[in-house]
């Protein structure tokens, strides 16, 4: 008797790579502390702008898994990255409206550097995935 191992498409270890990012933010908060109380708070909005729709496209991405499931996971992918880009103008919107003063340069750094880790994560992690 031959057993068959399955290639199964495991999904990524979200919650160690949503924690990494959390502590990333935290990070950029505190050394954004050293210029001044505003420019933290600024750096935490523009962590927070990108991590809460990263966090909803993956809830939405990876609600699905299997080959069988192929449509599904294809149209929650573009449900999420839908969803993310518009709750990213919403939180954008809302920060800039209400939240004054605010250092729009730090606020902006964080987000970029948020977006440049949320690309190495994996790599941090060394591409492992767990199983579903």
């Amino acid at each position: 008797m031959t057993t068959m191992k399955t290639n199964a498409i495991r999904r990524p270890p979200l919650g160690k790579w949503f924690a990494f990012q959390a502590g990333v933010i935290l990070l950029m908060g505190l050394v954004f502390w050293i210029k001044s109380p505003v420019a933290a708070y600024s750096a935490l909005l523009g962590g927070i702008i990108f991590f809460l729709p990263n966090v909803y496209f993956a809830l939405k991405a990876f609600r699905y898994s299997g080959a069988r499931a192929a449509k599904q996971i294809m149209g929650s992918f573009y449900k999420g990255e839908t969803g993310k880009l518009i709750l990213c103008a919403i939180l954008f919107t809302v920060v800039f409206k209400s939240i004054k003063p605010l250092d729009v340069a730090a606020l902006f750094l964080t987000f970029a550097i948020m977006l440049v880790t949320n690309w190495l994560t994996p790599v941090v992690f060394g591409g492992k995935t767990q199983q579903s």
